[in-house]
């Protein structure tokens, strides 16, 4: 596919990755280039320091060995100087010897008799019994050169050490004949080649390698005089590793007593590669910095393509935010929302051109800066809170907030506006420097709350009144119910009597038209009728108080007609009324009202506050209690009379007591509570007796109702009079 074929992100694409491509390329050619030249200098410079130590091995070796053919050769001439030497005087002379050449392990001065018989010492063994015929052929060399002549490398007897054998021809002068000299015998040398190659074999390991001589012997084969290799299989040589050139051998030559020796040098594995140290961090840094740059030149062209597609996107997304800006300004200035923004470091306010629209006033008459104008049309009572919420924006990190306030019209009304605004802005010290928002008129939703509200409270009164009169209704059932079944027993035993003193009567008749009437019948019965009649007479009069008492207490419930009454008297016949529904209980009513306290107030209201007390002690607080007790006690105070009713039953938990003058709230819902009793005892207190109620309680000690009522009650409103 043609690159001009392709898109324009898929072109710089491509563009991109044949720069990385390239450059990759050349940092690598240049990498292998430097590699191959130090490569190259390290191997020559090894090469250049192997020549010097071979040179220095060798010659190391080359001193010794030549000092060692001196020593036995100067041993020869001493023999041919001192031809009388005794063999103690030998022994003595070849002991300073090894002292000084430590590689000559024995010397053997061989000499003949003049019959040529003898050898002195007087036969050969050790050493020379083992190297006998080795011997015998280097002397025969020996005699021709009149030089010292080398054996082959033979094992030295109990050691593990390799040895050679020197023998020198040692010559007298002939009497009588000058310059004529005869072979009187040999002086014959044990060379240890290990103390021979010691002073090489240090040369050598200081450079890290290994030393091995060998004499090659018939066939090509190579005879070893002395091994420091650590590999015994080693061959001599170049190894073949034209790979590693680093490791070949050195292999030198180097006579000996006319032998030819083989002097190799072996560089140690673990150790020649040292050199390669350099080359290698070269190339290792070398491809670590090309892989750096192409990173980096890869990174970098991202980098420049993310920041074109981001900007082609930043202009795609400003445009697309004017056209989205546009649209909702048109929406906005639809929907007849006004816009505005302050600056708070200017104190500059403007406003949208709905503002003029929404007040009334022109741009003219408000100015650019609205804030001096729009400051005096906010209403005096509003401004306030206004003030507060922009004070609070230095401490609060709420970005959005709103209010509401009431401004002039230029109609001269009060307009209802619903601001919400948000911070657009703060300085580094997180100080709002500007806020935007918008306004919107709900002048005629606040009118329709508001009458919402009055309807909403005139509601909530007339239910709260129904309440109380279905409560009252619903007490007044009860005190029926109570009466009706009390008076029962009274009636009762009057009916009982009345008909006992009946049948008395006609049994009486009936013995008197008989004529057989005695005086004691008589008595008796005149004794039983007065019996019946004081027996009737005290169940009717019980009759007729419960009737009163009833008729007075109902009279009051029905109608909450206000009259002067007295307080003690009124509780007594409340709790008269009570009587027969709370005797059926094991708990008890204390009351503690002195006489004398009167009032001009409601006493039916009253008597319903007081029965709903009881009637709640009753119910809810002596739940599990088997004898409680309700004290009802009263105070005067400076036309107030305080009016308490403590009971010791279990109390109230706080959360129930913040929620018990709610309608319709209650703890015993579904078993036997309403949830009316209290909020029908606060609205007969407040409302129809002008008081105040306070609740005390303390969960299992009990509770204390404190009502606080004025003697003469206040006159109720006409709405409350027509209800």
């Amino acid at each position: 596919m043609s690159l001009l074929k392709l898109s324009l992100p898929a072109q710089r694409m491509a563009t991109d990755v044949v720069l990385c491509v390239a450059l990759a390329s050349a940092g690598l050619m240049m990498t292998a280039t430097v590699y191959d030249y130090l490569h190259e200098a390290a191997l020559l410079r090894n090469f250049e320091q192997r020549n010097a130590l071979a040179e220095t091995v060798v010659a190391a070796l080359d001193r010794d060995a030549t000092a060692t053919l001196e020593a036995v050769r100067g041993t020869a001439l001493l023999a041919e100087m001192m031809p009388g030497m005794t063999g103690l005087q030998f022994e003595a002379y070849t002991r300073r010897l090894q002292g000084i050449h430590s590689s000559i392990a024995s010397l053997q001065w061989e000499r003949f008799t003049s019959h040529g018989g003898y050898i002195f010492p007087p036969n050969r063994s050790g050493w020379t019994g083992r190297a006998a015929a080795q011997l015998e052929e280097a002397q025969k060399d020996a005699r021709i050169v009149g030089t010292p002549i080398a054996t082959g490398p033979f094992a030295l007897p109990e050691t593990a050490r390799t040895g050679v054998a020197l023998t020198v021809p040692v010559y007298e002068r002939m009497p009588g004949v000058p310059w004529t000299y005869r072979q009187i015998g040999f002086i014959n040398a044990l060379i240890d080649t290990t103390e021979l190659s010691r002073h090489a074999t240090s040369q050598a390991q200081s450079a890290a390698s290994e030393l091995l001589i060998t004499e090659r012997g018939a066939e090509d084969h190579s005879l070893p005089v002395y091994s420091g290799l650590s590999d015994p299989e080693h061959r001599a040589g170049h190894d073949n590793e034209s790979m590693h050139p680093e490791k070949a051998d050195h292999l030198l030559e180097l006579g000996f007593g006319g032998r030819s020796w083989q002097v190799l040098i072996h560089p140690v594995d673990g150790k020649a590669a040292g050199p390669l140290h350099r080359e290698t961090l070269v190339l290792i840094v070398g491809l670590m910095l090309t892989a750096l740059l192409t990173f980096l030149l890869a990174r970098s062209q991202q980098s420049r393509r993310q920041t074109e597609e981001a900007t082609a996107q930043e202009k795609l997304l400003r445009d697309e935010l004017l056209e989205e800006q546009y649209r909702l300004k048109e929406v906005v200035e639809s929907t007849g929302v006004a816009i505005w923004e302050y600056d708070l470091e200017r104190c500059f306010l403007s406003v949208s051109d709905r503002w003029h629209i929404v007040s009334g006033y022109s741009r003219e008459e408000l100015g650019d800066n609205v804030l001096e104008s729009w400051q005096r049309l906010v209403h005096p009572v509003d401004w306030p809170n206004i003030s507060r919420v922009f004070g609070q924006l230095s401490v609060d990190t709420s970005e959005r907030f709103g209010y509401e306030y009431r401004m002039r019209h230029k109609s001269g009304y009060w307009m209802w506006i619903d601001s919400r605004a948000h911070v657009i802005e703060r300085n580094p010290e997180g100080r709002p420097i500007k806020i935007a928002g918008i306004n919107l008129e709900v002048t005629q939703q606040r009118d329709a709350e508001i009458r919402i509200q009055a309807l909403n409270a005139s509601l909530e009164v007339q239910m709260q009144e129904a309440l109380a009169r279905s409560e009252a209704r619903a007490t007044l059932g009860t005190l029926i119910a109570s009466v009706s079944h009390e008076m029962a027993t009274p009636m009762g035993n009057s009916m009982m009597t009345a008909s006992t003193l009946s049948a008395q009567a006609v049994q009486f008749d009936a013995q008197l038209a008989a004529g057989n009437l005695r005086r004691s019948e008589l008595a008796a019965f005149v004794n039983s009728v007065k019996d019946g009649n004081t027996l009737l007479m005290r169940n009717l009069e019980r009759a007729v108080a419960l009737l009163k008492n009833f008729r007075q207490v109902a009279s009051d419930q029905a109608s909450e007609q206000r009259r002067q009454f007295d307080l003690r008297q009124c509780l007594q016949e409340v709790l008269a009324t009570l009587a027969p529904s709370l005797k059926r209980h094991s708990h008890r009513v204390v009351l503690e009202v002195p006489e004398g306290l009167t009032m001009d107030s409601y006493p039916g209201p009253l008597g319903q506050v007081v029965i709903n007390l009881i009637n709640n002690a009753y119910l809810h607080a002596f739940e599990g209690i088997e004898q409680g007790e309700v004290l009802i006690a009263a105070t005067a105070d400076d036309q107030l009379i305080t009016l308490s009713c403590t009971d010791n039953g279990q109390g109230i938990a706080e959360e129930t007591l913040e929620k018990m003058f709610q309608p319709f709230f209650s703890t015993r819902i579904g078993r036997g509570g309403t949830g009316l009793g209290m909020s029908i005892v606060e609205n007969l207190v407040k409302a129809t007796m002008g008081g105040t109620l306070e609740v005390q309680s303390t969960v299992g000690k009990g509770t204390t109702v404190t009502i606080t009522l004025p003697s003469t009650a206040p006159e109720l409103r006409q709405e409350e009079e027509g209800a």
